[in-house]
Order: C-alpha cells, then structure tokens, then sequence
C-alpha cells in the first residue's frame, strides 16, 4: 500500500527546521489514530515532502518509529507500517498484565489526593458525551487514565508501559465499538471499578482488575482478529497476576 497525500497532516510552520521528535511525534499519531494504515509504504523522501521538513528529522523519526515497534525497516531508505500481528498483540498485552498490576498496586498504597481528583475526573469524562462521540477523545482520556494508575510506579517504569498502551492503541483504533459489541459499556465499568478500588485504597483488588481489564481486552481483540489463535499465553499471565495481587506479593 503507497502513502497517499490524505494519510499525513503537514505540520504547522513547515519550514524544514523540524526535530526529530517533531516528526515523529506526528507520525504516531498518523499511524495510532488509523490514518497510516497497516502495510503503508513509508518512503523518507516522500514523507519528507508531504511533512515539509528536510530528510534527517524524517530519518531518525522511522528509526524511533522502528524501535518502538511500529514500523518496520526496508531497503532504499523505506518503511513499512507493520500489519496486526496477532503474536505481538499477545506480547505486548502478556507485559502489560504483569507489569500493570504491579503498578497499580503501588499508585493505590501511595495515593496523593490531587492524583485522586484528576483520576476521577478522567473517569467520569470517559463516560460522557464527548467521550462517546468522538473516538480521539476517548483514546487521548484512556491514554491518562492508564498512565494515572500506574503514575506512582516511578517514572522508568510508568515510561515502558506508556510505550506498551501506545503500541495498543494502533489495534484498539482498527477495531473501536463497531466490530466489538458492547466495547464501550464493558470499559467504562471496568475502569469505574478500578478507579472505586483504588480510591478505597484496597490495593490486592485494584491490581486484579487492573490485569483482568488487560486480560479482557487483549481477548477480545484476538478472537476479533484470529479467531483461532491460542489465547493460553494471555490466560497464564493473568492467573499469574491474581494469584500475585491475591496475595498480597504485589
């Protein structure tokens, strides 16, 4: 699939003098919001041209691009979008269950009453009109809410699973509402819940919803898209996330 000129947004004050960060920046969005789709061409010469920014910002964005397992390297200074793998779909999900339970679990011990405030205004903003009416909206709030939960984690950590959710979304934008029925209610009660277990300060119980709302939707996902994969893997983790949260090791 070649890139077509409506894939990419010029960025404001095109002048060439753009960072790297800039444009990579911009070509995530592209590529998580579904504008790049999967199987995309992505040629530096090319993109530079419809960015309006000179090739080295372009080239260091594809290898950031790369390393955060979005694109993948070709020959003659090309990149390709990669499609959905329902192997990576399980990795990154496998890491986010364990890690994102632990995570929780710190937040909630470590709770701060203005990260209380904002989580449950997140919350609360996720169930609402603007929310339902607008998927950017919903992903740009989902995106906070999960880096909320796992912000007392330390900044290293709460940094790898930011790159995880986002690595996520890529899939969670191909498959939104429409192909699975009922995708928005059963997130909104999760979240609510979490967001109940965590203001209780009962953290063994945030962090096993935490890994079965992962859980959840990891398998959701993969019977949407390989129907006959081996979900096992997904399984196991998440036993091994509550049998840990559960009793109280996290």
């Amino acid at each position: 699939m070649s890139l077509e000129p409506d894939m990419l947004r010029p960025l404001e004050r095109g002048d060439g003098r753009r960072t790297a960060v800039e444009v990579y920046e911009s070509l995530q969005e592209s590529i998580l919001s579904g504008r790049l789709r999967p199987g995309t061409v992505l040629s530096q010469v090319e993109v530079a041209r419809l960015l309006n920014v000179s090739r080295t910002p372009v080239r260091e964005a594809m290898r950031m691009l790369q390393e955060g397992g979005l694109v993948t390297g070709e020959p003659n200074f090309r990149s390709r979008v990669l499609g959905f793998d329902p192997k990576d779909i399980e990795a990154l999900y496998m890491k986010r269950i364990m890690m994102e339970a632990l995570a929780v679990t710190f937040t909630t011990r470590t709770m701060t009453a203005a990260l209380k405030e904002r989580l449950g205004e997140v919350v609360h903003a996720l169930e609402g009109r603007d929310a339902h009416d607008s998927f950017a909206v919903w992903q740009k709030l989902h995106r906070e809410f999960h880096r909320l939960i796992v912000a007392q984690a330390g900044d290293a950590y709460a940094a790898d699973l930011d790159a995880l959710e986002k690595r996520s979304e890529r899939y969670q934008s191909a498959y939104k509402g429409e192909h699975l029925p009922g995708w928005w209610q059963r997130g909104e009660r999760e979240h609510r819940a979490l967001f109940d277990a965590i203001s209780a300060g009962d953290a063994m119980l945030a962090g096993e919803l935490s890994a079965r709302h992962l859980a959840r939707t990891a398998l959701e996902l993969l019977a949407a898209l390989a129907p006959e994969y081996d979900t096992a893997r997904v399984r196991m983790s998440l036993q091994f996330a509550i049998a840990g949260a559960t009793a109280g090791k996290f």
